[in-house]
């Protein structure tokens, strides 16, 4: 018979062992994984590393693997929500998804008691949306912006490269940049220049 995993346990018995550890309705490895998980969690709390938490686990749990000190801290992760762990965007998107599902239904059903119930889920829906930003930003910035390389060739000269011209160059006129840069013929700050705009 296969063993009952403690996620499997009623939520009373986990309860009643917590309030009266003496009293427990639990079996003791049960107990003794649960202390080891509340524990877990408590050294999660204050170092959400993994790694330093496996530690740690193992310090006061000396008597346990590497493997089931990284199991304990998994399953205390998935019993134990904390600020380290919660997923607020999956959170966000569901309840959102769940208001705009409800606006749905009372939607299609018309009723004044409906009505009321679209308004208060409006006023939800705001609430868990939140404030519209003040500054939104601007989807136009990076075309607005000139973005520049400083090449510095072997005689310590500096040729200022403009981004958006260079991605436009045709192969033949960056072959010629790269001779005048690196391959050994002087270059102006003319003739890179005209090389850019060519």
């Amino acid at each position: 018979m296969s063993r009952k995993a403690l996620e499997d346990t009623k939520h009373e018995l986990i309860k009643a062992h917590v309030l009266d550890p003496d009293s427990s309705p639990l079996t003791p490895e049960h107990q003794q994984l649960l202390d080891r998980v509340v524990s877990a969690a408590k050294v999660l709390d204050k170092n959400p590393i993994q790694k330093q938490a496996v530690a740690l686990h193992q310090q006061k749990y000396p008597n346990i693997s590497r493997s089931q000190a990284y199991e304990d801290l998994r399953l205390a992760t998935r019993l134990f929500n904390t600020l380290h762990t919660f997923d607020w965007d999956f959170w966000q998107t569901w309840a959102v998804n769940d208001i705009v599902r409800n606006i749905d239904k009372c939607r299609n059903s018309g009723t004044p008691a409906d009505r009321r119930v679209i308004a208060m889920e409006h006023a939800n829906l705001i609430k868990a949306i939140g404030p519209k930003p003040e500054n939104l930003p601007d989807p136009k910035r990076q075309e607005k912006t000139n973005y520049y390389i400083v090449v510095n060739n072997n005689d310590n000269k500096q040729v200022k490269v403009d981004l958006n011209v260079l991605a436009k160059m045709d192969p033949s006129a960056l072959r010629e940049l790269n001779k005048a840069i690196y391959g050994g013929g002087e270059i102006t700050e003319e003739d890179a220049e005209k090389l850019m705009e060519s």
